[in-house]
């Protein structure tokens, strides 16, 4: 890239240079031309063609604005036009442009109306709706659970209000847990920042944007950490996250303690059953 930009300078030097020689319609045309050659080829990883449209419309503008901004450049830039419809030596010319011109419209009306070989964009639904019922039996649970995603609640919320103290050492064992799985692509502070989090795509969920645990209910992030990116609905597809299905790693308690963790420490409260109630849209202390 360095090395297109150096090149890109040096001609624009010699068409300064050259200036008087070349003539002011010479002189913009190369312009534009060194411009558009380095806006297409000089950039990596190569810019989108609606940036290279946008730029090179704009330097056409400034072009055109810069060669009309005074009798003498209008007449410099009209005139080889000029000799071309009225000089009989030019007629060759005129008649290889009144063809060609034509042509490549023709041509480009044409690869416009071909088929795309191209695939189609990938569609994809950050918070895809989750099934009614989950069925689930993380590690060491002695057997299935049923859980209601829809209607259900967290079977460890209620002891924050009946039983304090037991709240607390879920929230500690959830902080043990997030700390020991979780940090690698949700960071320190949670914020999807983690040492994996550039190697993946789509990136790990930012858990201190506000648009994402105060707006799902915590059944929601459960069904997500129990059945990771593979359990994600074919109805979604492509799916890339590369989250694992960690009741394969975690036992349905962990995944409930690591749940009240995530909002406990950013601060938010979960989203609650009907999207309502006392809970919805309160942030709680950290």
């Amino acid at each position: 890239m360095l090395v297109a930009l150096i090149a890109y300078c040096v001609v624009l030097l010699a068409l300064f240079v050259l200036r008087k020689r070349l003539g002011l319609f010479w002189s913009v045309v190369g312009f534009f031309v060194a411009t558009m050659a380095w806006l297409k080829l000089g950039i990596q990883p190569p810019a989108p063609a609606s940036v290279i449209t946008l730029y090179g419309g704009t330097t056409f503008l400034a072009c055109l604005l810069y060669v009309t901004s005074s009798e003498e450049g209008r007449t410099a830039v009209w005139s080889p036009f000029h000799k071309i419809i009225v000089d009989p030596s030019k007629r060759a010319v005129l008649l290889l442009l009144l063809a060609a011109v034509p042509a490549l419209v023709a041509f480009q009306t044409y690869k416009a109306s071909l088929p795309s070989s191209s695939p189609p964009p990938k569609v994809r639904t950050v918070h895809p709706p989750p099934p009614s019922s989950l069925d689930v039996q993380g590690l060491g649970d002695q057997e299935v659970s049923t859980i209601d995603l829809i209607g259900g609640d967290s079977p460890l919320r209620s002891l924050e209000k009946t039983d304090p103290a037991a709240f607390a050492e879920k929230l500690a064992r959830g902080k043990v847990v997030y700390y020991e799985n979780c940090f690698y692509c949700h960071g320190d502070r949670l914020a999807g920042d983690g040492h994996y989090a550039t190697a993946v795509n789509p990136p790990p969920a930012n858990f201190q944007d506000k648009g994402i645990l105060p707006m799902f209910t915590e059944t929601f992030f459960f069904w997500r950490i129990a059945r990771g990116g593979p359990g994600l609905p074919d109805g979604g597809t492509p799916w890339d996250s590369t989250m694992p299905a960690w009741e394969d790693f975690l036992s349905q308690d962990d995944m409930w303690a690591v749940i009240l963790y995530l909002y406990e420490y950013t601060g938010n409260r979960p989203r609650s059953v009907g999207g309502h109630g006392e809970d919805h849209g309160e942030e709680g202390g950290h």
